[in-house]
């Protein structure tokens, strides 16, 4: 009888293991190709310190907070999703798992949209907002907004129309898992539309100088789902799908609520 690791028979352990290589492979060439940049001459990689204006305590706290929302929100997503593979495992089963590595999958196609928007106002909108010109910056936000609400309806659109394509492009063939996959394919597509517009706003408070509130946001945004999914796989568990949705929908009147009680307003943050 053939040896299996984790339950899993050969051909798959094999296959995990050769995207896991390919995925390190690819990190390692990217580094190289990066580092190949410093070998010539007039190009150095300098780290300095203004100690005429900056203690260097001061600016290490400034690098901190601008990039902390952004890793908080990466290992929080991390374990949401270790979360989320063992509740649903335990709820669903099988054909549940399998739903959810659907809409992870589909995931990725609203990310296509989502990276490119928070990238264009990380990079647009910063130049703004060190021009203190807010209605330039109003403009980015307002076009990045208008952008990425037109990509997730026509994909939440298309998912709605015939949600089977996409369960037998990611190998579904059983009918149960095809029937579950639909059902969880159609959900999914608008709990993901909360969370675009949510990760988007913590880019802009990030911007705006709100660093606190784009900390909550971080923490927020994955850690919320995990209790709810919890509760949902308790007390309902036929409608677990629906316990992303409800999360979002928390977290978007929590950040409203906090938004009106800490005063916070939208206005650039001046600069020295």
């Amino acid at each position: 009888m053939p040896k299996t690791v984790f339950g899993w028979n050969p051909t798959m352990t094999k296959s995990i293991a050769g995207s896991s290589t390919a995925t390190v492979v690819g990190h390692l060439v990217g580094i190289a190709i990066m580092c190949r940049h410093y070998w010539y001459p007039n190009n150095h990689l300098r780290f300095s310190v203004n100690a005429t204006r900056y203690t260097l305590q001061s600016t290490l706290k400034s690098i901190i907070s601008q990039g902390a929302p952004l890793a908080i929100a990466s290992v929080c997503l991390t374990l949401l999703l270790y979360s989320a593979n063992t509740i649903v495992l335990s709820s669903i089963g099988r054909a549940g798992i399998f739903a959810f590595a659907l809409c992870m999958n589909l995931l990725q196609i609203y990310n296509l949209f989502l990276a490119g928007v928070c990238r264009t106002i990380q990079s647009l909108g910063s130049i703004q907002v060190g021009k203190g010109d807010s209605e330039a910056f109003h403009l980015v936000l307002c076009k990045s907004f208008r952008f990425i609400t037109v990509a997730m309806l026509l994909t939440c659109t298309l998912v709605w129309l015939d949600p089977e394509v996409f369960t037998r492009i990611f190998g579904a063939s059983e009918p149960d898992m095809i029937a579950e996959g639909c059902r969880a394919l159609r959900i999914f597509s608008l709990s993901f539309m909360p969370f675009c517009y949510i990760y988007t706003l913590m880019i802009v408070y990030k911007l705006y100088a709100h660093h606190r509130m784009a900390l909550f946001i971080s923490f927020a945004l994955s850690l919320t789902v995990i209790p709810v999914l919890w509760v949902f796989s308790r007390m309902a568990p036929e409608a677990l799908w629906y316990s992303y949705l409800v999360a979002y929908a928390i977290e978007a009147v929590t950040i409203v609520v906090l938004h009106k009680a800490t005063h916070l307003r939208f206005t650039l943050p001046t600069t020295g």
